[in-house]
């Protein structure tokens, strides 16, 4: 009795070892020190959260180049928690870790579990937020589903997510600013995470050399920015693409002209008007005080975005595309149907006569009278041919009577041609894949969790408005939807995407082909879309919707400044 009793003794405390090994929060050690991170026992992954890739970039470092980390430590320091957002105007959605310049961070999750010596590809997200707000830590960017999807696929990722500046303290342009040297802090923070990917993430199980640069909106813009820095020079630091929703030349490049009198606004109400280096005492002040005059939402016409610069960013990126000056790397790029409902005016496109004053003399635009007529032809007052598409002849006039007309028209503008432009131009260089998006997204209303939560299709006139695929592709039950069609377009999709991350090849046994762009004459894509719902499931069409359109934008693009 009494060696059976110690035999059961023994066995417990074999198991209580094992289960605390297995619990315990695991420990990594990287090139300045140890971290300790948090197994997550309901996913058997273990993620460091919050862990810097350079200095604060308060004080002396404000509007400066990211600065490499140049201390190291011993002992454990944790990486338990997201950092700190790095500052913009909207702390009440991004602040929730807090808010401060000391914010270039690198979020890292892991299966469990990896083999010694085990390297595996790595995936680093880019936050969109029109390059104005946002932050790695919003829950639609918990990675976590995702990295238990490729364990489930059998194609084990570490996946990683950044911050970076945003807004006026990332991308803040003046001739002081472009004589320092400092313009472009968004990208050069970005070049800054990876660069600290590439020395570290081994460590964590990463593959150095097998990295993927991957984001949405302001996101995708900045993947097609990255693509183009120093003219298409990657340095090792990435491998392949992942574009959703956005183009180089989506976003804006207003030079010293713009920008100048928003300087000299913000030198004036910080008091440094009477310093022979306005940019050094901007560098003085208290970031409370400064904090307020930053506002991206208080600047006018689009806000902050990065500038040709002659350095990082050489070109404009209609230049540096069609030269064939970007990384020649594979790629995974798509829009999604009714991306212009994001960007159409509310209730004031009602008449020809404001379409027309709309779009010739709306900010970045800069299009000719006779390229607006012609705009307006292409795209004519019928709401069959509108976005959101497959709505027939309904207004949704409580929004403009010709609001279908301006969402087809900005959408195509800004997400749609530019698209058609670097799919045909990416895919003379290297492997390309091409999506069309095209399922209504599911629009939680609560809080809850996915056994309870509640929830509707986003409204009829959003349609698959911008954002829809999110949810999709990071495989987060709380924002896919409670529909089992749902649930099975999110694995369709999160394994594309894995694939992907693996090989620069979306497609796998069990998954819809994914042809080549280049594998058609016209361009081929890939519509991604449930089945069921009203869906048919996922099938491949050539490029061509809208085409005449897209291809006069695309010719007339050059005119944004793009």
């Amino acid at each position: 009795m009494a060696s059976a009793l110690l035999l059961r003794i023994r066995t417990f405390l074999a198991v209580l070892s094992f289960a605390t090994t297995i619990l315990a929060d695991p420990t990594v050690t990287v090139l300045n020190g140890t971290y300790e991170g948090l197994y997550l026992p309901a996913f058997d992954q273990e993620i460091f959260l919050g862990v810097p890739y350079a200095q604060n970039t308060g004080g002396q470092n404000r509007f400066r180049i990211p600065q490499s980390l140049n201390t190291t430590w011993d002992g454990v320091r944790p990486a338990k928690q997201y950092s700190d957002a790095c500052p913009d105007h909207n702390p009440d959605e991004d602040a929730a870790y807090s808010m401060s310049e000391n914010c270039l961070s690198i979020n890292i999750v892991r299966p469990a579990g990896l083999e010694e010596g085990q390297k595996v590809p790595v995936v680093v997200w880019i936050h969109g937020g029109s390059y104005q707000v946002g932050t790695s830590g919003l829950p639609n960017y918990n990675l976590t589903y995702l990295v238990q999807r490729s364990v489930e696929i059998g194609k084990p990722i570490v996946a990683t997510s950044i911050n970076y500046r945003k807004g006026g303290w990332g991308m803040l342009y003046s001739v002081e600013i472009q004589g320092s040297g400092n313009a472009n802090l968004a990208l050069r923070d970005m070049r800054k995470g990876l660069g600290w990917i590439s020395e570290n993430i081994g460590a964590f199980g990463g593959d150095k050399d097998s990295v993927t640069v991957w984001g949405e909106s302001a996101g995708s813009f900045a993947i097609g920015q990255l693509l183009m820095t120093y003219g298409g020079r990657t340095d090792n630091l990435f491998h392949r693409s992942i574009q959703e929703s956005g183009s180089a030349s989506t976003a804006w490049y207003n030079g010293s002209s713009w920008y100048q009198p928003i300087y000299d606004k913000i030198v004036q109400q910080t008091n440094c008007t009477d310093w022979p280096d306005t940019l050094e005492c901007l560098r003085t002040i208290p970031y409370e005080t400064i904090y307020p005059f930053m506002d991206s939402s208080k600047v006018g016409g689009p806000g902050f975005y990065p500038t040709v610069d002659g350095d990082i960013f050489p070109n404009y990126p209609t230049e540096l595309l069609h030269s064939g000056r970007f990384a020649h790397i594979p790629h995974l790029y798509g829009t999604n149907s009714d991306e212009g409902t994001d960007n159409a005016p509310v209730g004031v496109i009602n008449t020809d006569e404001e379409i027309y004053a709309y779009l010739l003399g709306s900010t970045g635009y800069d299009y000719p009278r006779s390229v607006v007529q012609e705009i307006l032809r292409l795209y004519p007052d019928d709401p069959t041919q509108g976005i959101p598409l497959n709505t027939g002849s309904e207004r949704f006039a409580d929004r403009g009577y010709q609001y279908k007309r301006i969402a087809a028209i900005l959408g195509d503008v800004f997400y749609h041609a530019p698209r058609l432009d670097d799919a045909r131009w990416y895919s003379k260089y290297a492997d390309t894949y091409i999506y069309r998006f095209n399922t209504r997204p599911f629009v939680n209303n609560t809080n809850a969790t996915f056994l309870d939560m509640t929830g509707s299709l986003a409204p009829a006139y959003k349609g698959v408005q911008h954002f829809s695929e999110v949810a999709f592709v990071f495989a987060n039950p709380r924002f896919v939807g409670p529909w089992p069609e749902y649930q099975g377009l999110s694995d369709e999709m999160s394994a594309q995407w894995i694939n992907f991350i693996h090989s620069g090849d979306p497609n796998a046994e069990g998954l819809p082909n994914w042809p080549k762009y280049s594998d058609g004459e016209k361009g081929l894509n890939l519509v991604l879309q449930a089945q069921g719902r009203g869906y048919n499931g996922s099938y491949v069409e050539e490029d061509t919707y809208r085409l005449e359109g897209r291809e006069y934008l695309i010719k007339w693009a050059r005119r944004r400044h793009v």
